[in-house]
């Protein structure tokens, strides 16, 4: 059974959630963000409940499971790996290349194309000579809602981890939804909070149980573009997504998600859902037409909600009124198992 304290910090999480959203329906997203952030107590304590949970209990509770992809941070930094230093990245380039070369039925005659078109005639050079391309050292890795840096001790990471809530010497204050691009990274003069972070300048972006954080469908879409616009061209954006049902039981609102980004420029390059979770991959492609081809040949009904506004992302919770007396209703005995998941998976498992 789950202790008193691990209950305890669970419906911290889950009540914070669940009154940002109904917040959000009573008053406007935007208007229930603002009183959100604007909370710094409460940012704190659910900063420090997540970090306990996640490193204490979520951790305690794996113990015995031997694939070590279980854990969503192991998850991220082994396909990292595969991307950055097994040559994934080089693979996906030739992949966007063919794709593109099959797009494009007319001939090339823009110098932009064309010097496309020869790059990626290098790359495939790449993969019988590693010698043409200078291998990467350290993968630049903004780490969205990091609550407490789980990649900053990674030999591979060149880490910015952000949050609500800064961590003096490990995260960084910043509201990623607000936050502007420029040109360069600027901080606050006490060095804790990001004002500005730098358009098209990180390898990875990490959306690791982000999203479901945002009340609103716009404010879910509106940074995804802001990830894509923080990307290098080839770059890749992670999403994990909390889910304890099986596979199937969210799999519309998933290709949703898949189809939105699409649209943005964004294709899909790996899938799984492990046990408590779905983990996605998205490049940033060069070609933004190469990414959006597969929205194109989906076809989908206009009439289904998820696919009405391709600028929104929507989740279970989205389509269910959110009362506190349905809050205060679900507050019953959970196993130590079914209250990881609940903390892990907030926004799926109340359904």
């Amino acid at each position: 059974m789950a202790t008193e304290e691990h209950k305890y910090l669970a419906d911290i999480i889950k009540n914070t959630h669940a009154t940002l959203r109904e917040e959000a329906q009573n008053y406007g997203p935007e208007i229930a963000w603002k009183r959100h952030t604007s909370c710094k107590d409460i940012l704190q304590k659910y900063a420090s409940s997540m970090h306990k949970l996640a490193t204490t209990y979520w951790i305690e509770n794996n113990l015995n499971v031997k694939n070590s992809t279980y854990s969503r941070i192991e998850w991220i930094k082994f396909h990292c790996e595969e991307y950055f230093f097994n040559g994934g990245k080089q693979k996906y380039d030739i992949r966007e290349g063919d794709i593109k070369l099959k797009i494009d039925t007319n001939c090339i005659i823009e110098t932009e194309v064309a010097t496309n078109c020869r790059l990626n005639s290098e790359h495939k050079k790449d993969r019988s000579d590693g010698s043409l391309r200078k291998p990467i050292e350290k993968v630049s890795l903004l780490d969205v809602g990091s609550c407490f840096d789980p990649f900053g001790s990674l030999d591979m990471f060149e880490v910015t981890a952000i949050d609500l809530n800064s961590v003096p010497n490990k995260v960084l204050r910043c509201d990623f939804l607000n936050v502007r691009i420029g040109d360069e990274k600027v901080l606050s003069d006490d060095c804790q909070e990001v004002l500005q972070l730098p358009e098209s300048s990180f390898d990875v972006v990490v959306f690791s149980l982000f999203l479901e954080y945002l009340p609103c469908p716009k404010q879910r879409y509106a940074c995804c573009k802001k990830a894509y616009d923080l990307l290098q061209n080839g770059g890749i954006l992670f999403i994990v997504s909390p889910d304890s049902k099986h596979v199937n039981a969210n799999v519309k609102i998933i290709k949703s998600w898949r189809y939105v980004l699409s649209k943005l420029g964004f294709m899909r390059i790996k899938y799984e859902k492990l046990r408590h979770m779905h983990c996605m991959v998205f490049r940033k492609c060069a070609f933004k037409h190469v990414a959006t081809r597969w929205a194109d040949l989906q076809r989908p009904s206009y009439d289904d909600a998820l696919y009405k506004d391709v600028t929104s992302i929507y989740i279970p919770q989205d389509f269910r009124n959110v009362s506190r007396e349905n809050v205060e209703g679900e507050k019953e005995e959970y196993d130590s198992d079914e209250v990881t998941s609940m903390f892990n998976e907030l926004p799926f498992e109340q359904l």
